[in-house]
């Protein structure tokens, strides 16, 4: 079935939206400052990639091959999905981050 394999990359696309629309409607990431959300996603992206790759490597991560599109980078335990996990877990942290110095701590 056509959504077992492609469900999860789905979904992580539409949370990514959702994550974008939230940013761009409270001004948190993106829209607040580019250039420092490109920096920090990028750096935070790059040490989490590293760490899937080493885990893979030690075989600490592995890969159920049912629930992804078979799309695979490098090895066949780092799906295309995984890209798109670590896009959303690093915008995730940093509009939580901002969110919670803005409106918890009152800062511009």
């Amino acid at each position: 079935m056509w959504l077992t394999r492609w469900g999860y990359l789905i979904a992580l696309i539409v949370s990514i939206g959702g994550m974008t629309l939230l940013d761009w409607r409270y001004r948190l990431a993106w829209w607040a400052n580019r250039q420092a959300t490109a920096w920090t996603i990028a750096l935070v992206y790059a040490l989490l990639l590293a760490a899937d790759v080493a885990g893979i490597k030690w075989q600490i991560f592995a890969t159920n091959s049912t629930y992804v599109t078979g799309i695979y980078f490098i090895t066949p335990n780092l799906p295309i999905e995984e890209f798109f996990f670590l896009s959303l877990l690093c915008h995730c942290v940093l509009v939580a981050y901002r969110a919670e110095e803005k409106f918890l701590r009152g800062s511009a």
